[in-house]
């Protein structure tokens, strides 16, 4: 009988878009490579985003909004070539001050299923990324019952 659950490991964050970040306009957005999970299985994924010093304030709610986007069948990848893809594969916003300074957000345990994954990222800041220094991590991890 279980009686315990705890993390199957403590993985040290992959960055996965650094200079891809670089000057994305508001309401840019930019496509990751793929994120292998055909193998590891792994179950949760966390994300973190690092924006440098932007060179204006963002606006008021500023955001940066992900989505995780899967291949069912291995190739191809729900939406269209260019554009957002469905809401169906948002699954959170990263959220920032209205200031100009360096920031980092962080969503936490979000399910991943196996397969190909692919990140999607739409700046809502109301300003241009920083041209340089800004980057997107994730680890990817599953739980155990013990």
């Amino acid at each position: 009988m279980a009686n315990k659950i705890t993390w199957d490991s403590n993985p040290s964050p992959v960055t996965l878009l650094d200079s891809e970040l670089d000057s994305i306009p508001t309401e840019g957005s930019v496509l990751s490579g793929v994120i292998d999970n055909s193998t590891g299985l792994d179950t949760v994924i966390d994300f973190e985003l690092y924006l440098a010093e932007q060179s204006s304030a963002r606006s008021a709610g500023a955001c940066v909004d992900i989505y995780l986007v899967s291949s069912i069948d291995g190739t191809n990848y729900p939406g269209p070539a260019t554009g957002e893809p469905s809401i169906n594969t948002i699954v959170g916003s990263f959220a920032f001050s209205a200031a100009v300074g360096a920031e980092r957000d962080v969503i936490k345990n979000v399910t991943i299923s196996p397969g190909l994954h692919k990140i999607f990222i739409k700046n809502r800041t109301g300003q241009a990324f920083a041209s340089t220094s800004n980057t997107l991590k994730y680890r990817i991890y599953s739980i155990e019952v013990q």
